[in-house]
């Protein structure tokens, strides 16, 4: 499933990643960061799905802004996703752009090769009005609550966070009819971008093991859960 969150604030965007790469059944192959960042722009770049093509759709927004400005790759970057509305692709990916935009600020962007939300046209470029996107886990009332608040960043909350989505079960994003699977792991990274540029820190670390597949604590084989003594 793999998960990542951005908001946007007054000064700057902060994002949340995860670090798991793993097959159709949900077995580790890798743990890696995803995080692109621009050395020129104040730009990151993330993405779920197939990780060779996110790598390469991630380098592709990177590259856009190189020797230019945000908006300038922004724009660059609408002409390309447009391009390929036309061409096949058998697997969805979808990907999130934060960073400085000169005209509106901090700024989060998306783009998808399908429709997975009923909100998205394939194969275009947004500009989210809020300045908040999450993909991955859906999270329950009572989850939410215990979560935390972030008005004032991610760095707070965003362990209970991923830990809360950890524990569910989600769909691969390359192959959504598949066998749900646990596929948030491997680390948590937490990413800046402001004017100055993109800093990104590790909050976090599971015990999520190459060959095996991710096991939550609390969650037992099967899906049930089980109580964690205090």
């Amino acid at each position: 499933m793999s998960a990542f969150y951005a908001l946007a604030y007054s000064d700057r965007v902060e994002l949340l990643t995860d670090g798991a790469i793993y097959q159709p059944d949900g077995t580790l192959t890798d743990i890696r960061s995803k995080v692109w960042a621009s050395h020129h722009v104040p730009m990151a770049v993330t993405g779920r799905g197939p990780s060779v093509v996110v790598e390469t759709m991630a380098r592709l927004v990177v590259t856009l802004a190189a020797g230019g400005t945000f908006d300038g790759a922004m724009d660059r970057l609408a002409e390309v996703v447009a391009g390929r509305r036309d061409q096949e692709c058998p697997q969805h990916f979808e990907m999130a752009i934060v960073g400085m935009s000169e005209a509106h600020g901090p700024c989060v962007y998306y783009f998808a090769s399908k429709d997975a939300y009923g909100a998205f046209e394939p194969w275009t470029l947004y500009r989210i009005p809020d300045g908040e996107l999450g993909a991955g886990a859906e999270l329950s009332g009572e989850d939410m609550a215990n979560i935390g608040d972030a008005s004032d960043g991610l760095l707070g909350v965003g362990v209970p966070l991923f830990e809360a989505m950890r524990k569910q079960k989600g769909p691969n994003p390359t192959d959504p009819a598949a066998p749900h699977v646990h596929g948030i792991g491997g680390h948590l990274d937490w990413t800046v971008v402001d004017a100055t540029g993109v800093a990104t820190v590790r909050l976090h670390d599971w015990p999520d093991v190459v060959g095996e597949k991710i096991r939550p604590a609390g969650v037992v084989p099967g899906g049930a859960e089980m109580a964690v003594a205090a």
